[in-house]
């Protein structure tokens, strides 16, 4: 494998990863799991996560993956803003459930270019970030506690989903539960 591939692959692990733990946090949080969820604390936990993913998209640029660089360059920007907006405590819920919104479309288009690629572990992980967030955003427009609740749940599922495919993609399983190497 050349280093070129060998660098995407490992940019893609690290963005499963850290995307599987940053959903389950974000799914703990929305399901009110824990005894006490400080919004600093977990800003600086997201904004350690945004740090991680912009890693991995660089990785996924230098090894000119451009879909891949695209597609966690959105979720890496979902990070940021949760992140900076827990941390001050200030925020316009508004814009921010706008950009759920248009977050959930666009993983659902990057889903479907996953499917149709032959990459349906891929795939079903991004279908159920597409519904998270879109729950989510839902959730913040209509100030629903239920809806919260069941938006923290798919984050949770999809959380294990990419910590799956993280662990597919480390001991080289190939599609179509792995990913094409680039």
């Amino acid at each position: 494998m050349s280093g070129i591939s060998e660098m995407a692959l490992a940019a893609t692990d690290l963005v499963y990863i850290v995307g599987g733990a940053m959903l389950i946090t974000v799914g703990g949080v929305n399901m009110n799991i824990g005894k006490k969820n400080e919004p600093r604390d977990l800003g600086i936990v997201f904004i350690s996560g945004g740090i991680m993913l912009l890693i991995g998209t660089l990785f996924d640029v230098l090894a000119g993956n451009a879909l891949a660089a695209a597609a966690t360059a959105v979720f890496d920007a979902l990070l940021w803003m949760i992140g900076i907006a827990a941390t001050i405590g200030k925020s316009n819920l508004f814009a921010m459930n706008h950009v759920l919104l248009y977050s959930g479309i666009y993983f659902l288009f990057v889903a479907a270019l996953a499917g149709l690629t032959g990459q349906i572990l891929l795939a079903l992980a991004l279908f159920f970030l597409a519904l998270q967030v879109l729950t989510a955003a839902i959730a913040g427009y209509r100030a629903s506690a239920r809806l919260h609740w069941t938006s923290g749940l798919l984050a949770i599922i999809d959380g294990a989903l990419f910590l799956i495919l993280g662990a597919v993609v480390s001991l080289g399983i190939p599609p179509p539960l792995g990913v094409i190497p680039p």
